[in-house]
């Protein structure tokens, strides 16, 4: 793996072409932050002067790109066993070639869709809107209530990210509420002018099973398709999946994580 520098921007942006839907956290934060943030690395694999796959590492999640999955497997792991990030994520054809060299006493895999907008549908819930700043910390309140979305986090930091999201450009929220407060959440965990992450979907316990999500979500998939932007989504529940197919999703493929225990 050769470590890259600002130099190779320009190559790495031309590899991943179109392709930026199979490796959207990647491309959104490198075209964010570059390579002048402390945080951010990035390395890539190279044979007679073309890439092979990527490997970018921000803060302790690490993405892997491959557009043709042929690629050394074993070196790529032994950047991970050096490295040790938290989270080693990609498309499962990708993490699947990996995984066998990475120790299964350290990672645990985990498996998914990475689903895309293709067919929005124009559904959209009437009372669905973009949540101000100051409404994001009951937003935060509300994730940090679910053991899946806020267990690993806690209200801190999640408030925290929320804000840092909204101030930034780089996330935002749409929720609907009523007198009691907000009873359902869905966010761009990351976007920039191509492209948008949803991520953060959640309806209170005492309004799931109403089947009133789809209007959430397809509001704001409404507004991020009006602005031209590519969506994409990562999917693990069968029930999520059936709601994000009903607003216009379809699975672009298999999305892996490989999860350090």
């Amino acid at each position: 793996m050769i470590k890259c520098t600002k130099e190779n921007a320009q190559e790495i942006f031309d590899y991943i072409g179109k392709d930026y839907g199979k490796c959207a956290y990647l491309y959104i934060d490198l075209k964010k932050y570059g390579f002048d943030n402390e945080n951010v690395n990035i390395w890539y694999q190279k044979e007679e002067d073309r890439i092979k796959v990527l490997m970018f590492q921000y803060y302790n999640g690490m993405h892997v790109f491959s557009r043709d999955n042929i690629f050394d497997a074993q070196d790529a792991a032994a950047l991970i066993e050096e490295r040790k990030p938290a989270l080693v994520c990609g498309m499962g054809e990708t993490i699947s070639q990996i995984k066998p060299f990475v120790s299964e006493e350290e990672y645990e895999p985990e498996y998914g869709d990475v689903v895309r907008l293709e067919e929005y549908n124009g559904i959209a819930g009437d009372d669905v809107y973009l949540a101000s700043r100051e409404e994001l910390k009951e937003v935060a309140q509300l994730l940090a209530e679910d053991e899946e979305l806020g267990g690993p986090y806690g209200f801190d930091l999640l408030y925290k990210q929320l804000l840092e999201r909204y101030d930034d450009g780089f996330g935002r929220s749409w929720i609907r509420k009523d007198e009691t407060g907000v009873i359902s959440h869905s966010a761009t965990y990351a976007e920039n002018e191509d492209l948008a992450v949803i991520s953060g979907s959640i309806v209170r316990p005492d309004h799931r099973g109403r089947g009133e999500f789809a209007g959430q979500l397809g509001a704001t998939c409404r507004d991020l398709h009006n602005e031209g932007k590519e969506v994409i989504s990562y999917l693990y529940d069968e029930r999520a999946k059936r709601t994000n197919y009903k607003v216009g999703f379809r699975v672009l493929g298999e999305w892996a994580k490989l999860i350090r225990k």
